[in-house]
């Protein structure tokens, strides 16, 4: 008996060691496993049955870098954008629509341009998830792109192009989710600093200050708020970087 009660308390120790933060941690784990699978499986099922939205497009967006290479945070909501520029997607969402019928709803449609759709995708099982496919401005050169390894048979943004889209994305919006992105690519590629300081230098840096300067550390927390797997230190940290950078830049004259 006093064996079998040593057993007991042993396993409850054990059970009890795990934290509150590390149960959340763990659930969050589950659960990004699980957005990980209905991407994936929303990603082969596009690429298998719209060939032509796997030939004009390339997996872009920040669940491709996540999923691919980073793993930095949850973004699982699936984004393509066109190779070539101003490229009417209006074909593609037919194509989507013939593949996929009465289980893509269309949220946004196309404007009159044809530049871009967005719709929910309900997968075999019921699980659903957002697709975006937008028209680039400018045609996209190969060397931006590299092979996706989760699904090959489509094209993804390259880290390099994804870091200077995130670095213009801080000038034309405001959400701290871009800071946390480029402090990301840093830590996984820190040489890859020289590219980001060139990026920054072609921004306009009036503008560029007076953003990074509004994400005081209070609004990148409340923005923040619903990405429960990203610490608002992060984003802190890389509007920090990101000013010294540029404030250094305009003492040596521009010069990165």
């Amino acid at each position: 008996m006093a064996a079998l009660n040593l057993l007991v308390r042993g396993v409850g120790i054990r059970y009890r060691s795990h934290s509150t933060d590390e149960r959340k941690g763990m659930r969050r784990t589950m659960e990004a496993d699980r957005y990980r699978e209905i991407a994936e499986a929303a990603l082969q099922l596009l690429v298998t049955r719209c060939p032509r939205l796997a030939s004009t497009c390339y997996w872009a967006g920040t669940a491709s870098i996540a999923l691919e290479e980073l793993h930095h945070r949850q973004s699982f909501d699936l984004d393509f954008h066109t190779r070539k520029a101003l490229y009417n997607v209006r074909p593609i969402l037919a194509e989507v629509l013939a593949a996929f019928p009465g289980a893509f709803e269309v949220v946004r449609a196309p404007d009159e341009f044809g530049s871009g759709f967005q719709g929910v995708l309900t997968l075999p099982d019921g699980e659903r998830t957002t697709v975006e496919v937008l028209s680039n401005y400018e045609d996209v050169p190969d060397r931006d792109l590299v092979k996706a390894t989760t699904v090959t048979a489509v094209k993804r943004v390259s880290l390099s192009r994804y870091l200077a889209d995130k670095v213009q994305c801080l000038v034309e919006r405001a959400e701290a989710k871009d800071l946390v992105d480029i402090m990301a690519v840093l830590q996984h590629r820190p040489d890859m600093e020289k590219d980001a300081r060139r990026r920054l230098a072609e921004q306009d840096a009036v503008l560029l200050v007076e953003r990074l300067l509004a994400w005081t550390d209070e609004a990148i927390r409340e923005d923040l708020a619903a990405y429960d797997d990203v610490a608002p230190e992060v984003a802190v940290a890389a509007r920090d970087l990101l000013l010294h950078w540029v404030k250094t830049a305009a003492a040596e004259g521009g010069d990165t």
